[in-house]
C-alpha cells in the first residue's frame, strides 16, 4: 500500500533527507507550497465535495461607536433579483455651533432684526472628480451607485427620540452598540411631505432656493433666488443632496430657542435634540454612497437675514448661515425585504449588509464518483476507511489515515476552495462584491464564535477571496487558499472540524490584523457592503465542473 504523509509530521524529515542530495537538481520538482519531491515521492490531487446552506442575516452592527476608521453609509433603495430589497438610511447626532444669535438689543437709534429664510439638510455624495468641461465647470461621477437613479426615491427626516448612548445603559462600564434593524423613536417630521430625490452628479453640485429680498424692507414679500454649493477637500464644488426642512417646525424646535438653556452647551443640546432619522421607502430606485465623516461636512443649515433698521428704513441687510454639523454618534439603518424572485435550484446567494451568508460543510471525497471517473486513483485504496459508510471520506477520516508504521498521513501541498459565479444571473462584475470572506464557525457550548481561518493572517497574500474574471472580463469565481487550515486538521494540530461560513467581505473590519498590526481572530458583525452575488452550489449533477468544491493537492510516498 502507498503511504500518504501529513504536512506536520514528516516535513522536517523530508527536507533533511533531501539536503544531502540537493545538488542533483534534475531529480527534483517544486510542487506548489515549496515541498520538494524526487523519485521517492509523487504528487496527486483530490476533490472534496461541499454542502452549502444559505442563511438569513437578521441584522449587523451599524454604529460608529467603536470605530476609528472611516465607515461607508448608503442612502436609497436597491432591489436586485434574488437578493433582499434594501432601504438604507441613517441616524445621526448633531453638534452645536457657537455664537447663535437671533436678537440684539437696540443700539442708539437702530434696531437689528433676524429673519429665518430657509433650513436645508445637506448630505455630500461620495463622488469622483472626472474633468472640467469647456466652461471650466467640474464634472463628477457618483462613486459606486447601485440600482436605477432615474427612479425617484421618497425620503423623510424625523427628529430622533432615542438617545444614541456610547455606553451601555445597563452597564456603563461597557460600550454600547446599535444594530442595523434597531427601532428608533420617530418624533416630529422635519422634512416636507412628498420629498423625493434622484442622484445626479451633473446637476447636484448646486441647489437653488428662494429667500426674501429684505434689502428695501424687512417686511418685504419679494423673493429672490439664492444658491447653495459645497466644496470638497480640494476646493471643488462637489455633488450633494439638499433636503429642504419644514421652516415652521425648525423655527419652533431651533430658531426660537437659540437663547434658551437647551442650546447653552453641547451636553444640554444633545439631551434636548437627540439627532435626526433619515429614512427612505420605495419599491425600487438607486442606492448611493454618502459621505458622513469627511469633507465637506454634512449639516443642517439655517439661512437667515440680518437687517439693521433706522426707524423703518433699511440701512444694512446681510445674509448668513448657522450650520449644525452631523457629528458624534451615528448609525446606519437597513430595512430589508424578502427577495422578489427565489434563488434558482442548485444556486445560493451571498449578500452584504443584513442580507445572506452561506454555511459551507466539507462533505469529503465522493468515493462512488471518484471510482467511476478515475478507478485507479490512489485515494480509493482507503475507501474502507469510510467509517460512517456515508460514501465520503471526510476530513476526520482523512486525518485518521495511517501508513504501515502507524504514522500520520497526508502531506498537504495546497488546498483551494472555489465558488463559481452564476454568469447568467450575475453578468456585471462591477455590481458584484469584489471580495468575499470565508471563516470558521467555532462552537462554544451553545454559542457559535465566528473566527478567522488561520490562512487569512498566516498567508494573507495568497488567502484570496477576490473576484476573478475570465478572459472576456466576465465574473468567474472566488478562490480561497486554505492550505494551513486543512493541513492543521489533517496532521492533528487542530482537533475540531467546524463548518465554514461565506459572507460578503466588509472592507477594513473583516481584516484579521488591524492597521496597528494587532491580530484579532474574531470576525466582527459590521457590514456596510450592499452588493450580492449568485453562486453555484456543490451539486455535481447540475453544475458539473462549475460546482463549489475543495481541491487538495498532496504528496505521497511510492
Amino acid at each position: 500500500m502507498k503511504n500518504i504523509f501529513k504536512k506536520g509530521t514528516y516535513v522536517g524529515v523530508l527536507f533533511l533527507s533531501l539536503a544531502g542530495i540537493i545538488s542533483c537538481e534534475k531529480d527534483f520538482t517544486d510542487i506548489g507550497s515549496g515541498v520538494i519531491s524526487n523519485n521517492e515521492f509523487s504528487t496527486g490531487e483530490v476533490v472534496l465535495e461541499v454542502e452549502i446552506t444559505q442563511n438569513n442575516i437578521t441584522s449587523v452592527r451599524a454604529d460608529n461607536i467603536s470605530l476609528s476608521i472611516l465607515e461607508t453609509y448608503w442612502l436609497g433603495v436597491y432591489n436586485k433579483p434574488y437578493a433582499k430589497k434594501i432601504e438604507a438610511g441613517f441616524v445621526s447626532q448633531l453638534s452645536l455651533p457657537s455664537d447663535l444669535v437671533t436678537s440684539e438689543a437696540a443700539v442708539v437709534d437702530t434696531t437689528t432684526v433676524y429673519s429665518l429664510d430657509k433650513v436645508i439638510l445637506k448630505i455630500p455624495y461620495t463622488s469622483v472628480f472626472v474633468s472640467k468641461d469647456a466652461d471650466g465647470k467640474s464634472i463628477f461621477r457618483l462613486d459606486s451607485i447601485l440600482g436605477d437613479p432615474l427612479i425617484p426615491t421618497a425620503l423623510e427626516v424625523y427628529r430622533n427620540g432615542t438617545f444614541i448612548n456610547a455606553l451601555d445603559p445597563a452597564d456603563p462600564s461597557k460600550e454600547n452598540s446599535f444594530s442595523s434593524d434597531f427601532v428608533y423613536q420617530e418624533e416630529e417630521l422635519l422634512s416636507n411631505a412628498g420629498f423625493t430625490f434622484k442622484p445626479d452628479a451633473a446637476i447636484d453640485t448646486v441647489f437653488y432656493f428662494d429667500r426674501i429680498d429684505r434689502s428695501a424692507s424687512v417686511n418685504s414679500t419679494t423673493s429672490i433666488q439664492d444658491t447653495l454649493k459645497i466644496s470638497n477637500a480640494t476646493s471643488l464644488a462637489s455633488p450633494f443632496l439638499a433636503i429642504p426642512l419644514d421652516l415652521d417646525e425648525m423655527k419652533r424646535l431651533f430658531w426660537d430657542k437659540f437663547e434658551d438653556p437647551d442650546f447653552s452647551s453641547s451636553e444640554e443640546f444633545q439631551t434636548y435634540f437627540k439627532g435626526i432619522i433619515v429614512k427612505v421607502n420605495g419599491a425600487d430606485g438607486a442606492l448611493v454612497p454618502i459621505d458622513l465623516a469627511g469633507t465637506p461636512v454634512p449639516s443642517i443649515d439655517f439661512f437667515y437675514a440680518k437687517t439693521i433698521l433706522k426707524g423703518s428704513d433699511v440701512i444694512e441687510n446681510t445674509t448668513s448661515t448657522y450650520s449644525f454639523p452631523l457629528a458624534n454618534a451615528r448609525s446606519s439603518t437597513y430595512s430589508m425585504s424578502s427577495a422578489t424572485a427565489s434563488v434558482p435550484n442548485e444556486n445560493f446567494i451571498v449578500q452584504g449588509t443584513a442580507g445572506t451568508s452561506a454555511t459551507v460543510r466539507i462533505l469529503g471525497v465522493n468515493l462512488e464518483e471518484l471510482e467511476n471517473n478515475n478507478p485507479l486513483d490512489p485515494i480509493l485504496e482507503y475507501k474502507d476507511k469510510d467509517a460512517n459508510n456515508d460514501g465520503y471520506l471526510d476530513l476526520e477520516e482523512l486525518a485518521a489515515l495511517k501508513d504501515e508504521s502507524n504514522q500520520e498521513g497526508l502531506l498537504v501541498n495546497d488546498a483551494l476552495l472555489t465558488f463559481n459565479v452564476n454568469k447568467v444571473a450575475s453578468p456585471d462584475a462591477g455590481l458584484l462584491p469584489q471580495k468575499l470572506l470565508i471563516y470558521k464557525n467555532i462552537q462554544n457550548n451553545a454559542a457559535v464564535t465566528p473566527t478567522h481561518i488561520e490562512d487569512s493572517y498566516t498567508e494573507f497574500a495568497s488567502f484570496g477571496g477576490d473576484l476573478s474574471l475570465d478572459e472576456d472580463g466576465a465574473p468567474e469565481r472566488y478562490n480561497f487558499r486554505i492550505t494551513d487550515y486543512i493541513s492543521n486538521l489533517l496532521d492533528g494540530t487542530a482537533d475540531d472540524f467546524p463548518t465554514l461560513e461565506l459572507k460578503v467581505f466588509n472592507n477594513i473590519t473583516d481584516l484579521p490584523v488591524n492597521g496597528s498590526g494587532v491580530l484579532d481572530v474574531n470576525v466582527k458583525t459590521y457590514n456596510w457592503n450592499p452588493r450580492s452575488v449568485l453562486l453555484l452550489n456543490g451539486d455535481h449533477a447540475t453544475n458539473g465542473v462549475g460546482k463549489a468544491q475543495l481541491k487538495i493537492s498532496y504528496t505521497e510516498k511510492k
